[in-house]
């Protein structure tokens, strides 16, 4: 297992995308940091900090583009014959790229979230981070919470997008369909959220995990939506890896491959 997740983070590593586009949100932090600080009236410089200058909302993106490729590019370019060939088994090489994925996200968010407190040192440096009053949290206690919620929320959308991009065949396909899946259920999420109290029964619709950052922030929206989110991912990585399981016997079939081997040791 360590040498697949040695593997996968070499190949993840060697993508342009890996550190362009973190390079470009990276700069949009700054053009949002020296804006707000000029235009406070317009542009709330606390607010801009709670959200991470906007980069934990082009976190999303870029992890979508990632779980969409880390799969759907081993079978744009055969590559996956060379991992099914060897002596790990099938559910090896798929937790192996859950993994890489899930220590990229964690490296991401620790960047972003350094570099968001570092330029509102910068800019706004006459602003408390820690004071806190009776009614509200401090500001690096917002920023923390959102970053949770947002980490957390992200996780479903990364589960769905595997199970997307174990079904598509074309990287391009998986990624437009990611996130206009992700612009969609957030657009639903928001419409649900707001007419709940009207039909409780939506209390356990599962689209309801995408306000889990504001269901941590403020704990009384607790009783307001009922679900297990550790409970769907595990049901989206399920349907994932079956899926994933039966696009790669396919493949090795038309490609002459080995296959199954009726054996038993391939999961």
């Amino acid at each position: 297992m360590g040498t697949l997740i040695k593997q996968e983070c070499f190949k993840l590593f060697k993508k342009k995308s890996t550190f362009i586009i973190p390079i470009v949100i990276i700069a949009i932090m700054l053009i949002l940091a020296i804006v707000s600080s000029h235009y406070s009236s317009i542009f709330s410089p606390e607010e801009n900090f709670k959200n991470g200058y906007s980069s934990f909302s082009w976190a999303i993106f870029l992890l979508i583009i990632q779980a969409s490729t880390i799969i759907t590019m081993e079978f744009h370019y055969g590559t996956i014959k060379n991992l099914l060939y060897r002596k790990y088994s099938r559910i090896s090489i798929v937790i192996s790229k859950i993994i890489t994925l899930f220590i990229y996200s964690i490296i991401i968010f620790a960047i972003f979230l350094g570099i968001t407190i570092v330029l509102h040192l910068i800019f706004n440096g006459d602003t408390s981070l820690i004071e806190a009053s009776q009614n509200k949290e401090s500001l690096l206690s917002d920023l923390l919470l959102r970053t949770l919620g947002v980490f957390v929320a992200m996780w479903l959308l990364i589960s769905l997008t595997l199970l997307i991009s174990c079904i598509m065949k074309s990287p391009g396909v998986s990624i437009a369909v990611g996130i206009i899946f992700y612009f969609a259920v957030s657009i639903i999420s928001g419409i649900l959220f707001a007419i709940i109290n009207k039909w409780e029964w939506l209390k356990w619709n599962p689209i309801n995990m995408m306000n889990i950052m504001v269901q941590i922030i403020d704990k009384s929206f607790k009783k307001i939506t009922k679900h297990e989110f550790i409970s769907v991912i595990k049901i989206l990585l399920m349907v994932g890896y079956s899926k994933w399981r039966q696009r790669s016997d396919q493949f090795l079939i038309i490609g002459g491959g080995l296959g199954e081997k009726k054996s038993n040791k391939v999961i």
